[in-house]
């Protein structure tokens, strides 16, 4: 496939670095050979504006499967779009990154409709749904939705006082439908086993159905003795993502307020939201605590910057919030911010490059889900028609994978030891990037060997 990337920003090189390996990507861009973060890219430049016919044609348009306007300048996306459209791209995606033009709402289908573009994407946009997705789930450090919903993955920590601290996982009152795909220690990560004995502050990251990992969150990983966790939300900075995520939280009952240090933005997001809204500094230690910040359960930083919205969250966990999900759109950030103790960071940038990668481009890639910075990763498996008799227990290796759900016809299967797998099923597999290709080779043709030892 040959896709084309406009720009040469960090959301562009991004999307050409995640692509190259898979796909022929040439990089379009007036300023584009003197971009730094070019040089480790191995894809083909073209100097020029990307709204240009011949610089269009230098790229080969004319045979172009994707066209991907990602530049700083979301009037020139637009614009390229068109142009790549008219000269012969068969799709074409718009990265819309200024909030303030073209207001988004349901309009933004009609606008893409409008103009003969395939999807627009907001990075704010994506952004916001990520956070909301997460915050709705109890004390959840990452979720992700599988098969319309079905399935869920939830990462969690092991609270002090929980059913889950200091016993065997064999003997935990675990919900029937859930497996257990990943446990953390520190910097150590392992696929739990019945002997395994999980500590407060651990982490571990299961996949069921909504329901089993509700019932996993509230039965074996919180606290015995934390009560119902009171909806109400601090969120510094009202740009878009902050009153996105403050207009998501009320539409779900949530009590919200909100600090923002432009008097006209405050005025403005006064009118769009019922809670309160607060002209100030967030990262004032005396306004934090005469708003009382440390009884709201949770605090979402998501100013424009990264420094200070570091600065937020820290000074929001010495105030005792329980719950803190941080903004840091420099990619390098996001691991920095976990290590000093930032329980969920989540880039605008991030966000935009998995909807663009996995939702708009790469719709059959077998991989659906990347976590932990791209250190594992949830792939989607199809068994060949003609497959032999083999149970989920007959597949044990070595390799850091395993099978969290099967998808077999219109059923959903959450697996046992004793499943037996059948051509045809979509396994649902989480893994380490490392050891995926071998996983997906153990999965799609075991050993005869493995079949016959039943």
């Amino acid at each position: 496939m040959l896709i084309l990337v406009t720009g040469s920003g960090v959301i562009a090189c991004s999307i050409a670095e995640e692509l190259m390996d898979r796909h022929e990507v040439v990089l379009v861009g007036p300023d584009i050979q003197s971009a730094s973060r070019i040089a480790r890219l191995d894809v083909q430049l073209v100097t020029g504006l990307s709204s240009s016919v011949d610089v269009l044609h230098t790229a080969q348009i004319e045979r172009c499967d994707v066209f991907i306007a990602a530049s700083d300048n979301d009037e020139t996306n637009l614009v390229a779009c068109i142009a790549a459209r008219r000269l012969g791209a068969k799709r074409t995606i718009s990265i819309l990154a200024n909030p303030g033009f073209l207001e988004m709402n349901e309009q933004d289908r009609g606008l893409a409709e409008s103009l003969g573009l395939d999807a627009v994407v907001r990075p704010s946009v994506q952004l916001a749904l990520e956070i909301l997705r997460i915050i709705r789930v109890s004390g959840a450090l990452d979720v992700e939705d599988f098969h319309h919903g079905r399935v869920r993955l939830v990462r969690h920590i092991v609270e002090k006082g929980s059913a889950a601290e200091n016993v065997p996982v064999r003997d935990l009152p675990l919900p029937s439908d859930v497996v257990l795909v990943m446990g953390r220690h520190g910097d150590e990560a392992f696929i739990p086993n019945g002997d395994t004995v999980f500590r407060a502050g651990d982490k571990l990251t299961a996949i069921g159905t909504k329901r089993s990992t509700r019932e996993l969150v509230f039965d074996v990983l919180r606290a015995k003795s934390h009560g119902a966790e009171a909806h109400r939300a601090t969120i510094v900075g009202g740009g878009d993502v902050g009153l996105r995520v403050a207009l998501g939280l009320e539409h779900s009952g949530w009590e919200v307020k909100l600090i923002e240090t432009n008097l006209a933005r405050c005025k403005y997001i006064a009118e769009k939201i019922q809670g309160l809204v607060l002209h100030g500094d967030g990262s004032d230690m005396d306004l934090l605590e005469e708003e009382a910040i440390g009884r709201a359960p949770v605090l979402i930083a998501v100013t424009n910057n990264d420094e200070k919205n570091l600065l937020v969250s820290l000074l929001g966990r010495h105030l005792g919030v329980d719950r803190i999900i941080t903004r840091a759109d420099r990619l390098a950030n996001e691991k920095m911010f976990e290590k000093v103790g930032i329980d969920v960071v989540r880039s605008a940038r991030g966000a935009a490059i998995r909807r663009v990668i996995r939702e708009l481009i790469e719709v059959d890639n077998e991989i659906i889900a990347e976590l932990e910075h791209g250190e594992h990763e949830v792939v989607d498996l199809e068994l060949p028609s003609q497959y032999p008799r083999v149970t989920i227990n007959d597949l044990r290796s070595k390799l850091f994978t395993i099978v969290g759900a099967i998808f077999r016809a219109n059923k959903v299967i959450i697996p046992t030891k004793d499943t037996v797998l059948l051509g045809g099923d979509h396994l649902l597999v989480f893994t380490s990037c490392e050891d995926a290709s071998a996983a997906k080779e153990l999965y799609l043709s075991p050993t005869v060997s493995n079949a016959q030892e039943r």
